[in-house]
């Protein structure tokens, strides 16, 4: 169950929208090919998961994805606060970066707080949950690199050399990577701050290392074309 036009709007984009319900019936003719259905506002007040309930609310389908081999991953190991969550995904997307991978132990990426978060970014992204190990085990075999933030890091992201096959671990909010994506990490990095600040936010992280690993960098091609 998704609720608020945006929501919606992104979901049947994205043609993962089944029903659409609303008190609205100018609203629920702009949905073609999906079930819609004019109920009233005590309907949408129990249906709601929120204080105060938006006028529209829609039911999609739950994606089953699959592992796909690329170049870029962000992985989520024990991420448990919905709003991180969202936040990441969207961030993720944002920046290019479209597939997710889940350790089991992460919070439900069909909470309802986490889509709100997430602000239809969602059904853009190819996101699924596993056990980490196996994981680790098949990027390795495909040379890509493992680049995990940790506390106990002794190289900063600015220290890290340029990589174009990778994926990037982030942890628990409290309690960090776990031991397996310790075990399986080529690089641990720690992002260099200042004021005496030793942690920051999972979602405000994960922004800055996507964004320190990807347009680090200028290519040779694009060094060309500044003479």
């Amino acid at each position: 169950m998704i609720e608020g036009l945006h929501l919606v709007e992104e979901a049947y984009k994205n043609k993962v929208l089944k029903i659409v319900l609303s008190n609205d019936e100018l609203l629920l003719n702009k949905f073609t090919d999906v079930r819609t259905i004019l109920v009233n506002n005590q309907i949408i007040e129990k249906l709601s998961n929120t204080t105060t309930p938006q006028n529209v609310l829609g039911v999609v389908d739950i994606i089953e994805n699959k592992f796909e081999l690329v170049d870029k991953y962000l992985i989520l190991d024990g991420v448990n606060d919905p709003g991180n969550l969202g936040t990441i995904i969207r961030t993720s997307l944002a920046l290019g970066v479209n597939h997710l991978i889940l350790s089991n132990n992460t919070v439900d990426v069909y909470n309802d707080k986490v889509i709100r978060a997430t602000q239809g970014a969602i059904f853009k992204a190819n996101i699924f949950y596993t056990d980490l190990e196996d994981i680790y085990i098949k990027l390795k075999q495909n040379n890509i690199k493992i680049i995990t933030t940790s506390l106990e890091a002794n190289k900063t992201l600015n220290d890290l050399e340029r990589i174009d096959k990778f994926a990037i671990v982030v942890g628990n909010e409290a309690n960090g990577i776990s031991n397996v994506s310790k075990e399986y990490a080529d690089e641990l990095i720690i992002i260099p701050m200042k004021n005496n600040i030793e942690s920051l936010n999972v979602g405000i992280a994960s922004g800055i290392i996507l964004y320190g690993v990807l347009n680090k960098w200028v290519t040779l091609k694009e060094l060309y074309m500044y003479y």
